[in-house]
């Protein structure tokens, strides 16, 4: 049996519900305590979740979060906070030695981040952002398809995530420019922005622009975002909370193209997987198109939140990185790099939408 890694939460928001599940399934995980601002709103939480995922042990309740950071028992803590929130909570569990698993995006700001990183390396503690899909397996044969050659030369990687928010999301947390400054970018546009970079193998743009289509209170609601990368290779990505459900990505190179319509969360069902199409040409041009190979790789486990899903690796995963007591630093550069090319698109959104330069 592995060792177990503790657990507190700081929150008791929506997502980590899901992410309770992703602890009680993960094998080496257990959860000790959540907290909220309100002792009801963190026992009703509770009661909730051991109610479909329980624990041996239920979870306790707990007001605020300071009883979590000062348990001395608790390894780790997963941060579902408002953006807004995160910067001084995760300062505070860093000092108080515990890992930090924070939701995305992580920050207000790159600045803000970096400082939240320099604490917990200074305190000798694990930082890793919530990207599930960054767990999944299917990522990893993406990124070995790419590697082996199998597009030609890879040039051009194309996103969109976006969903259409109800009567209900009017007063919503992502309206609020306080608390979810970057809205649709930082909800959605964050998952467009790493599947790029890690396509791209983790290469810094060398510039980038932004268009704001819509925004509200101050909070962007549709965006769209251009990357130009070093040889040639370019990006774009589209986030929304004004268009239907839409998770689509496609991957293109000189020989073929890597396509797939659920790379942030998978469509539920026993598998995961994708496509690679290679079209030609009879006559010059594109007059007469042929189909010249497509093979669709499915790849076993579970999409949904069981032992094989990307929810419960990610916990998997960052609980044995703190089991084995070294810091894996590819964690925090992937999500500061993320943020800053997040934090340039949107700057150059508001200003009217110049190229930002990126490679300095």
């Amino acid at each position: 049996m592995e060792k177990q890694v503790v657990w507190g939460f700081l929150g008791a928001a929506g997502i980590a519900e899901k992410n309770w599940a992703s602890v009680q399934r993960s094998g080496n995980g257990i959860l000790k305590s959540v907290g909220s601002r309100r002792l009801e709103k963190a026992q009703q939480f509770v009661d909730r979740c051991q109610a479909f995922a329980p624990f041996d042990e239920a979870p306790q309740a707990v007001e605020g979060y300071e009883v979590i950071l000062s348990d001395p028992e608790i390894d780790a803590v997963y941060i579902p906070l408002p953006t807004g929130l995160r910067k001084e909570w995760v300062i505070r569990a860093a000092e108080a030695g515990k890992h930090v698993l924070c939701e995305k995006p992580c920050a207000p700001t790159s600045e803000d981040l970096e400082e939240m990183l320099r604490a917990c390396e200074q305190n000798g503690v694990q930082f890793m952002d919530g990207v599930m899909f960054m767990h999944n397996p299917r990522l990893a044969k993406i990124l070995e398809v790419l590697h082996q050659g199998e597009l030609g030369t890879l040039r051009r990687v194309d996103s969109c995530f976006s969903f259409l928010g109800d009567e209900e999301f009017e007063g919503d947390i992502r309206l609020n420019s306080a608390l979810e400054p970057a809205g649709c970018l930082g909800d959605l546009g964050w998952y467009c922005l790493r599947m790029t970079l890690m396509c791209f193998q983790k290469d810094a743009p060398l510039k980038v622009r932004g268009f704001l289509y819509e925004e509200k209170n101050g909070v962007p609601l549709e965006f769209r975002g251009d990357l130009i990368f070093s040889g040639g290779r370019s990006a774009s990505f589209h986030c929304s909370f004004n268009t239907t459900l839409e998770q689509s990505c496609r991957i293109s190179g000189t020989t073929g193209a890597l396509s797939l319509d659920d790379f942030v969360q998978p469509i539920e069902g026993p598998q995961t997987k994708f496509l690679v199409t290679k079209l030609g040409s009879r006559n010059e041009g594109c007059d007469y198109s042929t189909l010249i190979d497509e093979q669709e790789h499915r790849l076993s486990g579970k999409s949904t939140n069981d032992s094989g899903s990307q929810e419960t690796l990610l916990f998997h995963n960052f609980a044995k990185l703190v089991t084995l007591g070294e810091v894996d630093l590819a964690w925090p550069k992937i999500s500061l790099l993320t943020q800053k090319v997040m934090d340039a698109t949107l700057n150059s959104a508001r200003q009217e939408s110049r190229w930002i330069d990126f490679s300095h």
